[in-house]
């Protein structure tokens, strides 16, 4: 009987890490995120004509696959934020909500900026922004600490896509070592 007990109890747990990622008691006990992704589009702030903001971010998630439902409710944005160039904060997927963008971390919330932060891909800079704007980087200090309080976050909980994956994103001028000490020492 033991035996049985532990073997459904195995079976539940791998179920659980399935659902919910390799985190699951945090979200299971906390429901909270685990951690948080941050990237970018790796656009300019327009692509062929059309302005990068959730919905259209949506839309390329939609034919990648990304979508989920929830009660009713269809979710092609596979990110929780998204950041304009001119510091404007959108929503994407709910908070509680699994994530899609990042292979085996999507249980962190994902915010996503729009610009183009990475020097290989984009070395003129003609795909502007090509570094966050102050405008975004002050609605993320402001997102991130929000979200650090409400979800028990520490900034070593913050990552940069590119540091969980084979990915350069969010790109070499996301200034990642400065958004941490600002928000390690409330600055």
């Amino acid at each position: 009987m033991a035996l049985l007990a532990a073997a459904v109890l195995i079976v539940a747990v791998g179920g659980l890490s399935m659902r919910l990622g390799p985190r699951w008691p945090r979200r299971l006990f906390f429901r909270g995120p685990a951690g948080i992704v941050i990237h970018h589009t790796a656009t300019g702030a327009r692509v062929e004509g059309h302005v990068v903001d959730a919905e259209r971010i949506a839309r390329w998630h939609e034919q990648r696959g990304f979508s989920a439902e929830y009660r009713g409710e269809v979710y092609h944005i596979g990110y929780h934020y998204v950041i304009l160039p001119d510091g404007t904060l959108q929503r994407g997927r709910p908070d509680w909500m699994m994530g899609a963008h990042t292979y085996g971390y999507n249980d962190y919330l994902g915010i996503c900026l729009v610009g183009n932060f990475d020097s290989q891909s984009n070395p003129d800079g003609a795909q502007q922004p090509s570094r966050p704007t102050p405008a975004q980087m002050a609605t993320l200090k402001s997102l991130l600490r929000d979200l650090m309080t409400k979800y028990r976050l520490r900034p070593e909980d913050i990552h940069e896509h590119g540091e969980l994956g084979a990915t350069a994103c969010p790109g070499d001028r996301f200034p990642m070592d400065e958004l941490r000490r600002a928000l390690a020492g409330g600055g």
